[in-house]
């Protein structure tokens, strides 16, 4: 989805025709509305997560977490 969305983007910015793209790109969003649909009727009660709470994430590992912070380091 990323691509598309990108390609559109690119497609505006040159003052292009992006409608294929668009219609990509939305049949592309109905198919995941479907999924998270067919998901829940199988059962799986699970949400989501919002985009904040994406992006509160920590992904680095323990050691780089909680590991001492380095000095940056200036030659003269």
């Amino acid at each position: 989805m990323l691509a598309i969305e990108d390609s559109i983007r690119d497609e505006i910015n040159n003052d292009l025709d992006c409608t294929e793209a668009s219609l990509r790109l939305m049949a592309l969003r109905r198919e995941m509305v479907e999924l998270v649909q067919q998901r829940k009727i199988a059962g799986d009660d699970d949400r989501c997560p919002t985009v904040e709470e994406r992006l509160k994430e920590n992904y680095r590992s323990p050691a780089k977490r909680n590991g001492p912070l380095r000095a940056r380091i200036v030659h003269r």
